[in-house]
């Protein structure tokens, strides 16, 4: 099975997160290019950041570029449309400024090279996804990073696909030990109780932190973020408390003064796994402590995908890695993308 049958018809917006720089999120995003182009899918690309450019403006490494066929819709900025790059009619030119010019939606009007760009919201990334939608896409692929990881929330995208690689670090074991606390972390499951999940969202979409009591009345903490608002939390909670709703990101300086202080069982609530920020070893710890965390919106990961390849010029055996991820991960398909992405066994 090929990875863009596992992407559509069932997912709309799809986005694709890199675990580190070079861990191949280009080269997916060009497969899921190639397989929707032979499939007559007609597309929609957006990034979170900037991609498509020969060369990384940051670490000066050489990228591989973006080729789109004529039709594709792209959200882009008004620098990058460039002269030898593919001409690009015009459709929107939205009131969103960056460094490099307002950002615009166009369709390629031949077949080539674009750079693509677009905003860091996620509201305004959702926006324009559906206004590519609008225009014609039937796919919108969304080109995210791990530091900008709000493109992977359930808000904004039907689903993720992952790139990991040896970028990420230099034996096979540390990037599969890395990529699995990533997996983990998206995959915090989704609190069973359809009304807590309502009081949660409630509280979240206010900006605020809270308390879910056992009679589920709420119980708001003045703090101006979630983060190291531990120890004010903390003084909040009584025994009727049953859940934290965190508004903002999950640390573990937060999460572990909240444990510490805690005079029942409780669960620490978030929207989703994005908003999660703890390191393998305090996660782990936060655990044995009997940490139990939970989002209001699950994340789909569609698929991982691996690139072998380093930038810094050492590699793992290709046929070992994909093999020994999809062992460490049975759950989800996992694809080469250096060689073609095709032919997820079962």
């Amino acid at each position: 099975m090929k990875l863009i049958d596992l992407i559509y018809p069932k997912n709309r917006i799809v986005s694709i997160v890199g675990t580190c720089k070079n861990a191949g999120k280009t080269v997916t995003l060009n497969e899921i290019i190639l397989q929707a182009g032979e499939k007559g899918i007609p597309i929609g690309l957006i990034s979170t950041g900037r991609d498509g450019e020969r060369r990384d403006v940051l670490t000066e490494t050489e990228k591989p570029p973006v080729f789109v066929r004529k039709g594709t819709i792209i959200t882009t900025v008004e620098n990058a449309i460039k002269p030898e790059h593919a001409g690009i009619e015009i459709y929107s030119v939205t009131d969103y400024n960056t460094p490099m010019g307002r950002v615009v939606i166009g369709r390629v009007v031949e077949d080539g090279y674009v750079e693509i760009s677009g905003p860091y919201s996620s509201r305004t990334i959702k926006a324009m996804c559906e206004e590519m939608m609008s225009f014609g896409a039937e796919l919108v692929l969304i080109d995210g990073s791990l530091d900008r990881r709000a493109s992977a929330a359930p808000f904004v995208s039907d689903g993720t696909i992952l790139a990991t690689g040896a970028a990420l670090a230099r034996s096979q074991e540390l990037v599969i030990d890395k990529t699995l606390h990533i997996i983990n972390t998206y995959s915090i499951p989704q609190a069973e109780r359809g009304e807590i999940r309502d009081l949660a969202e409630g509280i979240i979409e206010e900006g605020k932190t809270g308390l879910i009591n056992e009679d589920l009345s709420i119980t708001y903490v003045d703090t101006l973020t979630s983060l190291r608002s531990g120890s004010l939390i903390a003084q909040a909670l009584t025994e009727d408390t049953r859940y934290v709703v965190l508004s903002g990101s999950a640390t573990a300086d937060t999460l572990k003064d909240i444990m510490q202080n805690a005079k029942s069982e409780i669960t620490i609530l978030v929207k989703d796994g994005t908003r999660i920020f703890i390191p393998q070893r305090e996660l782990h710890l936060l655990q044995k402590m009997g940490l139990k965390l939970n989002v209001v919106d699950a994340i789909n990961i569609i698929a991982v995908t691996i690139n072998p390849y380093s930038p810094e010029g050492y590699y793992f055996d290709s046929a070992a890695f994909l093999e020994n991820m999809r062992r460490a991960i049975p759950d989800i398909p996992v694809y080469d993308v250096m060689q073609g992405g095709n032919g997820y066994e079962y």
